[in-house]
């Protein structure tokens, strides 16, 4: 009420009261039944614990070829997220392709045309502009769309043009509409590059076992890295040596990240090493582990390197199952509790088992590798792995963890 200037009471409707009837919905974005069944359905059984929010985001890309607005909701709701927070992390990631609502289903082959620096340079905004007029005349069919791509690490090739998880090198119109044709949409595997077998032969992981054994001390190890001035490249030039022996001193819990994404242009050297020599890779990163006694390695690949990830898959599977030397019941080794086990000691005095880091796809195949651990297992002489990701999990693009299969020994 407010007083009017010949003294009358002049009544008004407060802003927040009043006679108006409830809406007919509930307030906030409601959940369809359907995308409800169908994400419960997707997901099954899995944990809906929020470290699984992307893996379950590529789940939904991987089924539908796009992330709807009615399964994000019911994403959310399953996870017991808020949807801001499903859509903030599924709108980051070039590889996600979202539809609102009211939008029309995309189209599920996804051409992706490279445009940043290097691919530029050599044509890609006229090669673009000529695969949309395709697109729109039809002529890659209904069932192909082209967008544009950030670096896909292939600068050498440039231009570069990816139909579906197919890269073509120094693309034209013509390679891309024979690939869209024949349905040729999977990464192609170089079968040069150095397998387990070539690598071993060449004398691959006897470094790794000697530092298992002891036979080569681990401080001369960090002396040699000392010696050679290695130093990191994040910009702070910090010496190698010093980064390892300070993380060796560290008391708590010691994990170990490698970052396989590189989306600089220009920038395409673990690409290259990755694609090549895998094992030189793995074995570095075990070295590395074994040296600062991290527990748990997880890799990153980023999802524009589907052939290394193929390789790597491949490779991890073909080393050995098994150590000699040691037996672990249900332990789950490398952890402390195996660590205080006699035969753990046995074997680190008699380097008959050598092995102990492992490679981990992500923290919850992690998690999930340290549940299943209680089948006795026997070591070696370096690493085991698993055929399969406890987790199933997988790479795709952005900080999204890709989980391939768990290197675990002495315990697999």
């Amino acid at each position: 009420m407010a007083g009017s200037a010949s003294g009358e009471v002049v009544r008004f409707e407060h802003p927040g009261a009043g006679r108006r009837r409830a809406k007919p919905t509930p307030k906030g974005r409601q959940v369809l039944p359907q995308a409800k069944h169908e994400i419960e359905e997707l997901l099954g059984d899995r944990s809906r614990d929020r470290q699984y929010l992307i893996e379950y985001l590529h789940l939904i890309q991987d089924k539908w070829h796009q992330l709807s607005a009615a399964h994000l909701a019911a994403l959310a709701d399953e996870m017991r997220l808020a949807f801001a927070e499903v859509f903030e992390t599924a709108t980051f990631y070039a590889h996600f392709d979202i539809v609102k609502e009211g939008e029309p289903d995309l189209a599920p082959l996804v051409i992706r045309v490279c445009d940043t620096v290097t691919c530029a340079m050599a044509g890609a905004e006229a090669l673009y502009a000529e695969l949309r007029h395709l697109e729109a005349s039809d002529g890659l069919g209904a069932s192909a769309r082209v967008v544009r791509a950030p670096c896909v690490g292939l600068c050498d090739q440039a231009p570069v043009v990816e139909v579906g998880h197919h890269f073509l090198h120094k693309a034209d119109p013509a390679a891309v509409v024979a690939a869209v044709t024949a349905g040729d949409t999977h990464p192609h595997i170089p079968d040069d590059y150095i397998d387990y077998g070539k690598y071993v032969a060449a004398g691959g992981y006897a470094l790794l076992g000697r530092i298992r054994s002891g036979a080569l001390p681990v401080d001369d190890v960090l002396a040699t890295l000392d010696g050679t001035g290695l130093r990191g490249l994040g910009g702070a030039g910090f010496p190698t040596g010093r980064k390892w022996r300070s993380v060796r001193n560290e008391p708590g819990l010691r994990l170990m990240a490698v970052n396989g994404d590189e989306g600089e242009p220009g920038t395409f050297k673990d690409r290259h090493y990755l694609n090549t020599d895998p094992h030189r890779f793995l074995e570095g990163t075990l070295i590395g582990a074994t040296v600062v006694e991290a527990e748990d390695v997880y890799l990153y690949i980023r999802d524009e390197y589907p052939v290394a990830i193929e390789i790597l898959r491949r490779e991890i599977a073909k080393l050995p199952p098994a150590c000699r030397g040691c037996t672990f019941a249900g332990a789950r080794a490398p952890t402390s509790a195996a660590r205080k086990a006699p035969c753990w000691k046995a074997s680190r005095a008699s380097a008959a088992c050598p092995g102990t880091s492992r490679l981990s796809p992500t923290k919850s195949a992690c998690s999930a590798a340290r549940r299943s651990s209680t089948t006795s297992k026997r070591c070696t002489g370096c690493v085991t792995s698993s055929s399969a990701a406890p987790s199933g999990g997988r790479a795709k693009g952005g900080m999204a963890a890709w989980g391939y299969g768990a290197i675990r020994c002495p315990a697999a």
